[in-house]
C-alpha cells in the first residue's frame, strides 16, 4: 500500500515488479481491498490510475493533492431493441477499448451513468439467452419463438460454462462458420469474443454487469488452468457424479489389467452391479445436444476395454478441447481491454464480486448509515422511517427491481449499499 500511495513511483512506471508478482503469487497474503487497489493501478494505464487515486483522495477527506484532467469519454448511441448488435459495433470500435464508454438509447433524453449501466445490463440479458445455445442449460425443453423473442435467460444453477462444440475427424472443433449462430447472426466464437471485452471494458470502466459465469470457466478463461473430471461436477453435477463412477471402475479394470489378471476377472468390473456392457453407452456426448466423441462414434459400444477411453472423451468434451475454442476466444476479446494475467490476483469469487457486485441484506440500520438526508427530513422522520420499512421488506427480485429503477444496474457494487 505504501508502494501505491507512492504517485511519483506510478507516473514514472517505477513501481516495482515484485509488487505486482508476489500479488498474482500468492493472493492470500493480501487483504481483497489491496489487491483490488493494485488491480486498478497497474491495469488500464497511467490516467485512470491517478483517476482512481484522486477520487480515494477527496472520499478520504487527506492525502496528497492530485490534480488530473478529465478521462477522455466515447459517447455511443445503442437501439434498445437490437441491443446486441449495437454492442458488436461499439466494441468493435477501437477508441472504446481506451475511452471512458458512455451509453444513450435512440429517442432517449436519458445520458450518462444509469443509461450506461442499463445497457450493461440489458447486455448481460442478451448474452445469456437460451436462443444463443452457446451455454450449457439445465432446462432440457427446445428453445421456441416465445423463449427467442423473450430473450429466455439460460437455467444455469451452478453458473454459466460453454456447450461444448463438435470434433471433425481430425480431433479439432468445427470450423466457426459451422457452429450455432445467435438470432443476430452473431457467429459462436464471435459471441465469446465480445464477451471477454464486454468482461474487460465493465472491469476498466467501473460498470456492473448481471451475468454469473462459473467459477470453472473464470479460472480456465482467466486463469489458464486446464479442468479435469473433478471440474465437470462443479458445472454439471449430475453428469460429474456418474462420470467418477465410470472412472472408478475403469481404474479397477486398468489396475487388474496391469497385473496379468485374467479377461473373465476384469470384464466382470460392475459399475452400480450392472457390467460396462450392459449399460448401453456408445461413443456419443450424453445430453441433449449430444455428438460423436470420435468418427463412428455412434456405432462403438462402451465396454470393460475402453471404458477409460470413454470417460477421458467425455471429460475432453466437456471441459478440455469442446469448449478450448470458446476460452480462448473469451481470452482474445479480453486482451483487447486488459492482459487475462493481470486478474489472476482475484480468486473466482473475488472477481464475480468485483465484475457483477454482491448482494446485501438491507436492515433499517444500514439504509440509516447510507443514505444522505436532506431538506428538513431526519432518521426519526415519519415518512423516512416508512421508507426503510418498505425498502427492508422487499424481497431479493424487488430489490432487484429497485436497484435497476434508481442506477441502472440490479446488484450493489463491491463494498455493498454504502
Amino acid at each position: 500500500m505504501r508502494q501505491l500511495s507512492d504517485t511519483l513511483s506510478l507516473c514514472s512506471g517505477s513501481l516495482p515488479a515484485w509488487c505486482v508478482a508476489l500479488a498474482r503469487t500468492c493472493p492470500f497474503l493480501f487483504p481483497f481491498e489491496t489487491r483490488q487497489q493494485l488491480f486498478y493501478c497497474t491495469t488500464f494505464g497511467l490516467a485512470r490510475a491517478l483517476h482512481r487515486m484522486h477520487g480515494q483522495t477527496e472520499t478520504g477527506g487527506g492525502g496528497q493533492d492530485l490534480r488530473v484532467g478529465r478521462l477522455q469519454r466515447q459517447k455511443v448511441r445503442v437501439s434498445r431493441e437490437r441491443i446486441l448488435e449495437s454492442a458488436v459495433k461499439v466494441f468493435d470500435m477501437a477508441p472504446a477499448h481506451k475511452m471512458v464508454l458512455e451509453v444513450e438509447f435512440f429517442d432517449e433524453v436519458g445520458t450518462g451513468t444509469g443509461p450506461t449501466l442499463e445497457f450493461y445490463t440489458l447486455l448481460s440479458k442478451e448474452l445469456t439467452a437460451r436462443a444463443l445455445g452457446a451455454w450449457r442449460d439445465a432446462d432440457a425443453r427446445p428453445v421456441d419463438e416465445k423463449d427467442a423473442k423473450n430473450k429466455a435467460p439460460v437455467t444455469a444453477p451452478h453458473g454459466l460454462f460453454p456447450a461444448p462444440m463438435r470434433f471433425t475427424r481430425a480431433g479439432d472443433a468445427f470450423p466457426d462458420a459451422a457452429a450455432p449462430k445467435s438470432p443476430g447472426g452473431l457467429k459462436r466464437l464471435d459471441l465469446f469474443r465480445l464477451l471477454g471485452r464486454v468482461v474487460g471494458k465493465a472491469l476498466q470502466d467501473s460498470r456492473l454487469l448481471d451475468i454469473g459465469l462459473s467459477p470453472a470457466f473464470y479460472r480456465a478463461a482467466v486463469g489458464g488452468a486446464a479442468l479435469a473430471l473433478p471440474d465437470v461436477a462443479a458445472i454439471d453435477p449430475a453428469l460429474g457424479q456418474s462420470l467418477a463412477r465410470l472412472d472408478a471402475a475403469a481404474r479397477r479394470i486398468a489396475a487388474l489389467r496391469a497385473r496379468g489378471a485374467p479377461e473373465s476377472e476384469w470384464r466382470g468390473v460392475t459399475v452400480d452391479g450392472a457390467a460396462v456392457a450392459d449399460l448401453c453407452l456408445a461413443f456419443t456426448l450424453p445430453g441433449d445436444d449430444a455428438f460423436e466423441l470420435r468418427p463412428g462414434g455412434a456405432a462403438i459400444a462402451v465396454d470393460a476395454a475402453n471404458l477409460g477411453e470413454y470417460v477421458a472423451a467425455v471429460t475432453d468434451a466437456t471441459v478440455g478441447g469442446g469448449v478450448a475454442r470458446q476460452l480462448e476466444a473469451f481470452r482474445g476479446g479480453l486482451r483487447d481491454v486488459c492482459h487475462p494475467a493481470a486478474l489472476g490476483v482475484f480468486s473466482a469469487s473475488e472477481l464475480e464480486r468485483v465484475l457483477c457486485g454482491e448482494g446485501q441484506a438491507w436492515t433499517p440500520e444500514l439504509l440509516s448509515e447510507c443514505v444522505t438526508f436532506d431538506h428538513g427530513y431526519g432518521v426519526a422522520s415519519p415518512p423516512i422511517r416508512a421508507l426503510m420499512e418498505v425498502l427492508c421488506a422487499y424481497t431479493q427480485e424487488e430489490q432487484r427491481a429497485f436497484l435497476r429503477f434508481v442506477t441502472g444496474a440490479p446488484r450493489l457494487p463491491p463494498g455493498g449499499l454504502a
